[in-house]
């Protein structure tokens, strides 16, 4: 359910007379209400299970077009397992264009801050003008803080979380659909006043 401002609402309240729950219509209503709330709120975690279950192929051509779609052009791919590397250029075509070294790692496991030094290294070494790490698990804090400091190259961390909002943004294997609620109300003081 969307609020006023068009975001997803994850809280949904339902009131019931207290003799409904014996009503099997109050059953059926709760039942289908508890299959929307988990279809509002789960689709996050069923996506990222179907991530970590993609093949290695499959995860690759996804991790492909989602840097595609996101302006990242003539990427070259320098290894593809479960961590996919590469380097490609961001903003082709367009007065202001860089390179841009990218790894994905699938797991998760929380990505250290040794792990982002490494990454930054094999940056500078690519000769790369910024930095993109992605993983389907989360950052240790002290590798959130090694890659916010001002050391050159530029580090963007993208976790789990952000990914699959990033393939809700680019509709990439995710569609978004308007659900409405028609919810009735009996207003008693009007009966009262007929």
């Amino acid at each position: 359910m969307l609020g006023e401002d068009g975001k997803q609402m994850t809280e949904i309240e339902t009131e019931m007379a207290p003799d409904a729950s014996a009503d099997a219509g109050a059953v059926e209503v709760r039942e289908v209400t508890q299959e929307l709330i988990e279809s509002l709120t789960g689709w996050r975690d069923e996506l990222t299970d179907t991530l970590e279950q993609l093949t290695t192929d499959a995860y690759q051509r996804l991790i492909l077009q989602l840097l595609e779609k996101d302006g990242v052009g003539q990427i070259e791919l320098s290894s593809a397992n479960d961590t996919i590397e590469g380097i490609g250029i961001f903003g082709g075509g367009g007065f202001l264009t860089f390179r841009v070294s990218f790894r994905c790692l699938r797991g998760g496991g929380r990505i250290s801050s040794a792990e982002v030094d490494d990454f930054r290294r094999g940056v500078m070494v690519g000769r790369a003008d910024k930095g993109l790490l992605i993983t389907t698990g989360g950052f240790t804090q002290e590798a959130e803080l090694k890659a916010a400091s001002d050391r050159a190259p530029e580090i963007r961390l993208i976790d789990g979380e952000e990914l699959i909002g990033k393939l809700k943004e680019l509709e990439l294997g995710v569609r978004t659909e308007q659900v409405t609620v028609e919810r009735v109300v009996i207003d008693r003081e009007w009966f009262g006043g007929v």
